[in-house]
């Protein structure tokens, strides 16, 4: 009789461990969604509040696992190829001149909470870590090796201002304590009979009303993205902006450092291209390459 009563009591314990962990998975979810889709920019940063404390919890909890975080819209997650960490950043509007970004990085045996940094004039150059995060909505990895060690490019996106959006390309490596390092002398960029460029990550600011990539490109084997020139804006106050000219340059790696490269190929357009999602423009898929819920 007493194991029977000490089963039931373990069995309802259990049932009451797994509806608080639902609970508080929903919760997530709900919050998720209020900060991507409320219209009240109040509402949305108080959604913003209460998901980063459950979130917070929850990945810290014994019921957190992986499998579940693709289950929560609007969060991006990302993983290298040797699945030595999980990179989770979302975006959180302010208004319609402030974004803020926020994210975790995640190792079997250790959490980095991203706080992001405001940006300054040599951001190319920074070495930041986790407490210090050029902020970003990532979208895709791809990984180098440089000296017997993995370098991490982290490709993201930065709502950044009303009238200039800007694509980030991020070096992320781990110190010998296991942190988060950002930034590495990869990039270099030698202009004849001038003194190289090396730079710890590549910025792209171009038009909020345009278009512009920046990403790995398995075919060519190299990091393509888009040429940029000076043009007037097009919207009213915006003034001189970045706008791409259909030709395209790139970073090719060569063991030790991506080195320039001028006109990969040309296909020069009259008009820049017309605005598109950040990320993927698929009709089933949302901007995180997630499936679109049905209504």
């Amino acid at each position: 009789m007493r194991a029977l009563i000490f089963i039931a009591v373990i069995w309802a314990f259990s049932l009451i461990s797994y509806a608080q962990e639902t609970n508080a998975l929903d919760e997530i979810k709900f919050y998720a969604d209020v900060i991507a889709n409320a219209g009240n920019p109040v509402h949305r940063e108080k959604a913003n509040d209460e998901f980063s404390t459950l979130f917070d919890a929850w990945i810290r909890s014994e019921s957190f696992n992986y499998p579940d975080l693709e289950s929560i819209q609007w969060l991006s997650v990302k993983k290298p190829d040797d699945l030595s960490f999980t990179v989770i950043t979302w975006q959180l509007l302010i208004d319609d001149n402030t974004n803020k970004y926020f994210g975790y990085l995640l190792k079997d045996d250790a959490i980095f909470p991203l706080t992001e940094t405001n940006f300054v004039d040599d951001l190319e150059y920074d070495v930041l870590s986790d407490k210090e995060w050029a902020g970003a909505l990532y979208y895709n990895i791809h990984t180098v090796n440089k000296n017997n060690k993995n370098h991490y490019i982290l490709f993201g996106y930065n709502a950044f201002k009303d009238y200039e959006h800007r694509k980030i390309a991020d070096v992320l490596t781990f110190g010998m304590d296991g942190a988060p390092i950002f930034g590495a002398e990869l990039f270099k960029k030698q202009d004849p009979g001038e003194r190289g460029v090396i730079k710890n990550r590549l910025i792209l600011d171009y038009s909020s009303d345009a278009n512009a990539s920046l990403n790995y490109n398995p075919g060519l084997n190299m990091i393509v993205f888009d040429h940029l020139i000076p043009r007037m804006g097009r919207i009213s106050g915006q003034g001189p902006t970045m706008l791409p000219d259909g030709s395209y340059v790139g970073y090719t790696w060569d063991g030790t450092y991506f080195n320039y490269v001028d006109k990969i190929y040309t296909q020069t357009q009259d008009t820049p291209p017309m605005p598109k999602p950040v990320i993927n423009d698929s009709k089933n898929q949302n901007i995180f390459g997630k499936k679109k819920k049905k209504n």
